[in-house]
C-alpha cells in the first residue's frame, strides 16, 4: 500500500500572512494531526502554543515552528487535570497576550467491544475527549476570546458520523462535541467568537503506520471513495483555512474530512445476526 498520500497543507496555498499577527493554542500539538496543524498556521505567520504530555516531540515541533520564522511555545500539560489547564492558558497569555484560534485536538481512545468497555474504561475516554476539552474551552473562551471579542474554536468527532464498530465510547464522546460546537455558536457568536467541529475520517498518521498492518490499511482505504487513506494535512489545511478570515462566516457546524467514506456508508459487509464472537 502507497503510504505517501496525495493530500498536503495548506501553507503554499493561502497567503503566507493571513494568520499573521495570531495567535494558534494546539492541544496534542506534537504529534499527527496536531502537529499538522501548528506548522499549518505558523506557515501562515501564526505564533503557536502546542501542548501535550510527552515534552520531546513538543520540543521537536516547536524546533519546526520557529524555523518558519514565528514564535513557538511548548508546554508540557495534562489537560484533563484543571490546575494544568489554567497553566497553560496563563503561559500562552503571559508569553503571547491573545489566543486567536484553539484546537482542540487531545484525545485519546481505545477499540473494544461495547459489553467489554467498563465503567472505568468509559469515564477515561469521555473524561479526556469531553470534559478535558471543555475546561480548555472555558478557559480560553473566558480569559482570552470574550475579552478580545474574537476568536475560532475547533473540536475533533470523527467519520463515519453513525458509529463505528468497537469504538462505542469514542464516537459516543466525539458526538457530543458536534453539538458543543453547534450549541456555543448559539451563545458565543455575540462575541464574535466560532465554533467547529471537525471530523476527519481514517487518517494515515505515523501512529496509524506503527500500530495496524499494511493489511489493515489497504482494507481502509478500500472504504473510501476517493481510493486512499487521508494524510494530517489534509485535515490541518482545512482546519488552517477556516480560522482565516476567508472562513468568517463558518460556524456551528461539522465539517467532514474523510473521502467520500460518511457519503459511502459501510464499506464491509453487515454483521450477521447472531453471530457470536
Amino acid at each position: 500500500m502507497e503510504w505517501d498520500n496525495s493530500g498536503g497543507g495548506v501553507g503554499q496555498l493561502l497567503q503566507p500572512d493571513v494568520h499573521r499577527g495570531r495567535v494558534a493554542l494546539v492541544t496534542g500539538g506534537g504529534t499527527g494531526i496536531g502537529r499538522a496543524i501548528a506548522l499549518d498556521m505558523a506557515r501562515c505567520g501564526a505564533d503557536v502554543v502546542i501542548s501535550g504530555r510527552r515534552p520531546e516531540p513538543l520540543e521537536n515541533t516547536a524546533s519546526e515552528i520557529e524555523a518558519l520564522g514565528v514564535r513557538a511555545l511548548a508546554v508540557s500539560a495534562d489537560v484533563r487535570e484543571e490546575t494544568e489547564v489554567t497553566a497553560l492558558v496563563g503561559q500562552a497569555l503571559e508569553r503571547f497576550g491573545r489566543i486567536d484560534t484553539l484546537v482542540n485536538n487531545a484525545g485519546g481512545q481505545f477499540a473494544a467491544a461495547a459489553e467489554d468497555i467498563t465503567n472505568r474504561g468509559w469515564r477515561a475516554v469521555h473524561r479526556l475527549a469531553v470534559d478535558a476539552t471543555w475546561a480548555v474551552t472555558r478557559e480560553v473562551a473566558v480569559r482570552a476570546m470574550i475579552p478580545q471579542g474574537s476568536g475560532s474554536i475547533f473540536f475533533m468527532a470523527f467519520s463515519p458520523r453513525r458509529g463505528i464498530s468497537s469504538m462505542v465510547h469514542a464516537t459516543s464522546a466525539r458526538a457530543a462535541l458536534e453539538n458543543l460546537a453547534s450549541g456555543l455558536s448559539l451563545e458565543w457568536s455575540r462575541y464574535g467568537i466560532r465554533s467547529i467541529c471537525i471530523a476527519p475520517g481514517t487518517i494515515a498518521t505515523d501512529g496509524m503506520k506503527e500500530n495496524y498492518s499494511d493489511e489493515a490499511r489497504a482494507r481502509w482505504a478500500s472504504a473510501v471513495p476517493l481510493g486512499r487513506l487521508g494524510s494530517a494535512e489534509d485535515v490541518s489545511g482545512v482546519v488552517t483555512f477556516l480560522a482565516s478570515p476567508a472562513g468568517s462566516y463558518v460556524t456551528g457546524t461539522t465539517v467532514v474530512i474523510d473521502g467520500g467514506a460518511d457519503a459511502w456508508g459501510a464499506g464491509h459487509p453487515a454483521p450477521m445476526v447472531g453471530k457470536t464472537r
